[in-house]
């Protein structure tokens, strides 16, 4: 073997079934060597940013690293975006980049990048393979560095000349390493803890993103009768129709949200960073010291112990945390009704939609409850970032079978590339993409992509004629200043039809209701062109407000 084709033979024996990329000259090699591995797929994108987004949002469904192939120079820049996306949504993906020559590293060669140096602050690690026999190994490595600790990007730089070296062997797999074990002295303690708590709370989050730890995650909130507060963008992990939901930690809550769970006099974090969104800008809990007892679940190490002082920091997986704390359940459910009640209403009250009309386009709310009624309990809904999205975190229920693939690093573009990823992975299931205008004219190309490989997801794409978040700061510091943020948009709906999808639209006056049931119906790509209020900027304020 060359090696290309040893780097290819390693990345089937790892369980890599599924590559994204953007054909570049400097990895042809890799191309070819793939062309006699029918075990892996080569989906081609439209956009290095497009490809990377879809493996961050494969790794999102499978808990597997998402693998991306790019080109030298340009390639792996546009590709940069889906590099900081994984790296602040805790997400493994590794990124092969094509470099220039050997010989011609450090000369400013045409297309050359340090990607040590620029991609150096991103990603876990930054390597360039010089040797064509350490490539396998290498690249073992790299799959394995992206999942281990807080799973993030790791970079791989391909000389294009080493992808010929010859004789090289592929890389089998290493013995999986083992999970941390939570110890029970230490849960014992936790469950003291829990027990003499009146006002306990959990905040939950991407660490209890399998179906183990959700399950675990409910059975463990209903046993020990504990409400349950979901991180940025991980509402599904638990039912909202649940006595026990407690809300969405999201962005710019209002402030009664705070107000709401403020008084908890215990906190079980689990699975989560506690980055700023989830703890409202550093004040639930309070950095570096929290106003309550902080007990601190994650599985690496290197998440405890960062921004706050914890009472108990625990490394240990969330669902053995879980199950291990099920084992100690109380003979009988601490009575918490009245905080139960109080943390619950607030959280149930804001599912609660009462129908909007605006003179300038469709509340994007109507979309939303509409939604509600007609998903499938198993629908996956990927999202880009905007305001639009503000609607889907307080309006849709999220049964226990539901999936939400939405960035944490609140980047543009994600939407439309994680749908066509989540149809590809999941093709029995509904896949429902909401995006805005902004968005969709970032990546929304990547249609083209859905048409060529069937990937058969709906798209709903709020169009308010401008970039709606940045509107809205703009208004609230710089009121009646409109600058840089009117947009002039294309007819989506022929545009739509131009890629070869189905296309529908809502207006004012259309029957939201009837239009979304119709095109879930399909089993084709659709686009659905929503004139949405800009006067209704977000599920909370209107802009006159």
């Amino acid at each position: 073997m060359n090696a290309a084709q040893a780097l290819a033979a390693t990345l089937r024996l790892h369980g890599v079934d599924r590559i994204f990329c953007v054909p570049g000259e400097s990895f042809l090699a890799v191309l070819d060597a793939l062309h006699d591995v029918p075990e892996i797929e080569t989906v081609a994108c439209r956009h290095e940013s497009g490809a990377g987004y879809m493996a961050v949002a494969d790794a999102k469904l499978t808990g597997r690293p998402g693998v991306a192939f790019v080109s030298r120079g340009p390639g792996a820049t546009n590709a940069s975006i889906a590099v900081h996306t994984a790296q602040q949504d805790a997400t493994p993906f590794v990124l092969f980049i094509g470099q220039v020559e050997r010989a011609d590293i450090g000369r400013r060669a045409f297309q050359e990048v340090d990607y040590v140096r620029t991609f150096g602050d991103m990603a876990k690690w930054v390597v360039e393979v010089t040797d064509g026999k350490q490539l396998p190994k290498i690249a073992a490595e790299a799959l394995r560095v992206a999942a281990a600790g807080i799973p993030g990007p790791v970079i791989v730089s391909l000389p294009e000349d080493m992808l010929l070296d010859a004789g090289v062997e592929p890389a089998a797999p290493d013995m999986p390493e083992p999970r941390p074990k939570p110890d029970t002295h230490v849960i014992s303690d936790i469950a003291r803890l829990i027990a003499g708590a009146e006002r306990p709370l959990f905040v939950i989050g991407s660490g209890v993103g399998s179906e183990r730890a959700r399950q675990l995650l409910l059975a463990a909130a209903e046993a020990w009768n504990i409400p349950v507060a979901t991180s940025y963008r991980q509402q599904h992990l638990f039912p909202s129709a649940h006595r026990l939901w407690a809300g969405h930690l999201g962005f710019n809550l209002p402030r009664v949200a705070l107000d709401t769970i403020s008084p908890a006099d215990l906190v079980i974090a689990v699975g989560t960073r506690l980055g700023d969104v989830t703890t409202q800008g550093y004040r639930f809990p309070a950095a570096p010291v929290p106003s309550q007892p902080l007990i601190h679940v994650h599985a690496a190490a290197e998440a405890l112990n960062v921004t706050h002082q914890t009472a108990i920091a625990l490394q240990a997986d969330a669902a053995d945390f879980l199950e291990a704390l099920l084992g100690l359940r109380p003979n009988a459910s601490p009575d918490r009704s009245e905080w139960i009640a109080r943390v619950n209403g607030y959280a149930a009250g804001l599912l609660t939609w009462s129908p909007k009309q605006a003179t300038d386009g469709v509340v994007f709310g109507t979309i939303i409850a509409a939604l509600r009624e007609a998903a499938p309990d198993d629908a996956i809904v990927t999202l880009d970032a905007g305001n639009f999205g503000t609607w889907l975190h307080r309006y849709f229920a999220f049964g226990t079978r539901h999936t939400l693939l939405g960035p944490v690093s609140g980047a543009m573009g994600f939407g439309v590339p994680a749908g066509v990823a989540a149809a590809l992975r999941c093709p029995d299931r509904k896949v429902i993409t909401l995006v805005g205008d902004g968005g969709f004219l970032m990546t929304g190309n990547e249609l083209a992509t859905a048409l060529q490989y069937d990937a058969r997801l709906c798209i709903i794409l709020s169009d308010n004629g401008s970039y709606g978040t940045i509107r809205q700061y703009q208004e609230r510091d710089y009121p009646g200043r409109v600058s840089g943020t009117r947009l002039r948009n294309p007819d989506f709906q022929a545009l739509a039809l131009a890629f070869g999808a189905a296309s529908l639209r809502i207006g004012p006056d259309d029957d939201a209701a009837a239009v979304i049931r119709h095109a879930l119906s399909l089993d084709r790509p659709i686009l659905v062109h929503v004139q949405t209020s800009l006067a209704h900027i977000s599920a909370y304020t209107t802009l006159p407000a």
